[in-house]
């Protein structure tokens, strides 16, 4: 299994006492933080996510082809919004 060169990647063991062990490559999605399993990074096997151009980083299935907007950026938004309810008293 091709390995992703990304500080993102990772890897993932899973084994339970009735089945065989499982190995397979991981990434996290910059835009939503979510992990997710590499199937194959094969052309047409499974489906590895995207690459986002702009921030330079693995995506998600679910995020590939949408807007560029990094998880953290979100949640200083979200940050900024309670600061200003609480300054607002609300």
């Amino acid at each position: 299994m091709t390995r992703l060169t990304n500080k993102r990647a990772g890897y993932i063991t899973i084994t339970s006492p009735k089945e065989k062990t499982y190995e397979a490559d991981t990434a996290t999605c910059k835009h939503c933080n979510r992990a997710w399993i590499i199937r194959s990074t094969k052309k047409g096997e499974g489906d590895p996510g995207g690459w986002c151009l702009m921030c330079q980083a693995p995506i998600c299935p679910t995020c590939a082809g949408k807007e560029c907007k990094p998880f953290l950026k979100k949640l200083e938004e979200i940050e900024a919004r309670d600061r200003l309810f609480a300054e607002m008293k609300l």
